[in-house]
């Protein structure tokens, strides 16, 4: 699991100041072949990662045995972090980081340029297309 910042355009949205009017979307790609398995819902990018988790997520990954997050997560306990700087654990974390490097690849995810309500289902959209660019490459 992890979590992104997407730009915005629509002035009218609550958006953070650091990073391009951005907007934060989290991302759930299961392990062993990179499908997304869940997005949660856009908020503005200055939220920390876990306060966004609790609100949006933490009810959708209920039923999954196992997920691991980055530091972000550390005070919840249904996400599985790293104290130490293990190297296998470093490995399953790259594949959300590869994962969200491949959903970038969508100019809707480089640039939103619709209305600011619409990003949720641009960023629940661009999920499947990856994941069917997964099922027929």
């Amino acid at each position: 699991m992890d979590s992104t910042l997407v730009p915005v355009e629509d002035q009218k949205q609550k958006c953070s100041k650091n990073y391009r009017r951005s907007v934060n979307v989290r991302f759930t790609f299961r392990a062993r072949d990179r499908r997304v398995v869940a997005v949660g819902d856009a908020w503005t990018g200055n939220c920390n990662d876990i306060v966004v988790f609790r609100e949006t997520m933490a009810d959708q990954l209920a039923g999954h045995c196992l997920t691991i997050g980055d530091g972000a997560y550390r005070s919840h306990s249904a996400v599985i972090t790293s104290k130490t700087k293990s190297k296998p654990f470093a490995k399953r974390r790259a594949r959300a980081e590869h994962g969200i490097a491949r959903l970038k690849d969508f100019e809707a995810l480089r640039r939103h340029r619709r209305r600011g309500g619409t990003i949720n289902d641009a960023t629940r959209a661009v999920a499947m297309l990856h994941n069917l660019n997964i099922d027929y490459a």
